[in-house]
């Protein structure tokens, strides 16, 4: 099926191994005016000056997403579709180094979840990886997209385990990165308390002080500062509320049985989030799976080691 490249126009400036510059696509529609009168006061670009207007899909009525849709390969020639799912507070710049490792071959889709980045948050949205995995179909639906290669990380991760179990037959493979299946994994890094430090001490506060648990000693200053202060910390409080309580709560370990997609499941040795033991008990109830530890005491590995996180995956692929 041949694909609107028109939709997916930029250009790609890559440096030391880093996205120099990207040139956004075209508006597909206005968030703002089709979000909840209630919430588009609330919207909150993250790192606009970077992508500009990003284009944007109402998947159903009142729920728009913004994405990210990028091919950097042949002209002539199509990318397999790859889905990348970012995590709480953040929106798809998260995985912007990842991209000049995927986007020769695949064709790169970086949605920001509805509540973050250029998505509007919707009235009465659960956040629940169920809901979030099922708009992330809609969006793909939209697209034209039936089979695709799927990535998360975090919570992202958690709601790319639900969409692989939920949609066992358009996933062909499934990485994950420092992603819980259980809303108390057993590390330091506690979960559960995520709702009340946000409501008590606001976003940015929240954002600093979990900061280097979840980027551990291997994050620059500078990386620490961005994270803090021009991508988490911006994020809307009510959508980081709603999304962490939905962390807290969570389960999906009844579900994994069903996913069919070979799976790779990747953690850190020290890492805060869960002990390896915790990541193998739920990567060993998928079949056709593989679990990696890194060394490390970061839980966010895809966005600390973005080059040795995306070859991982593409090594992944290319053996399943």
């Amino acid at each position: 099926m041949k694909k609107d490249l028109t939709a997916r126009r930029g250009f790609l400036a890559v440096g030391s191994g880093a996205v120099a510059g990207l040139v956004a696509a075209p508006r597909l529609l206005n968030a703002a005016s089709r979000a909840p009168a209630s919430r588009a006061s609330q919207f909150i670009p993250i790192a606009a000056a970077q992508d500009g207007e990003l284009p944007k899909r109402e998947v159903r009525p009142g729920i728009v997403i913004a994405y990210d849709d990028q091919w950097f390969g042949a002209p002539w020639a199509d990318g397999e579709p790859i889905l990348l799912v970012h995590g709480v507070a953040e929106s798809h710049v998260a995985w912007q180094q990842w991209v000049p490792f995927l986007s020769g071959r695949f064709r790169v889709i970086r949605p920001d979840l509805p509540g973050f980045g250029q998505s509007p948050f919707p009235a009465s949205y659960t956040c629940a990886t169920p809901e979030v995995a099922g708009d992330l179909i809609r969006l793909l639906d939209a697209l034209k997209i039936d089979r695709f290669h799927l990535v998360g990380a975090k919570y992202g991760g958690s709601i790319a385990l639900q969409l692989a179990a939920d949609h066992p037959e358009r996933v062909k493979t499934l990485a994950v990165f420092g992603t819980p299946a259980k809303g108390a994994p057993g590390g330091k890094a506690d979960l559960t308390s995520f709702p009340a430090m946000i409501r008590k001490d606001g976003v940015h506060a929240w954002a600093a002080a979990t900061m280097p648990s979840r980027l551990g000693s291997d994050a620059s200053p500078g990386m620490m500062r961005w994270w803090t202060d021009e991508l988490m910390g911006k994020a809307a409080p009510e959508a980081c509320i709603a999304y962490s309580g939905a962390t807290a709560v969570l389960d999906l370990e009844p579900l994994l049985g069903k996913i069919t997609a070979p799976t790779l499941v990747v953690t850190t040795e020290a890492s805060p989030l869960q002990p390896v033991s915790a990541a193998r008990a739920y990567q060993e109830k998928i079949k056709n799976s593989k679990l990696v530890v890194l060394a490390g005491n970061s839980y966010h590995i895809a966005a600390v080691r973005p080059q040795e996180c995306a070859t991982q995956t593409l090594q992944f692929i290319a053996g399943a």
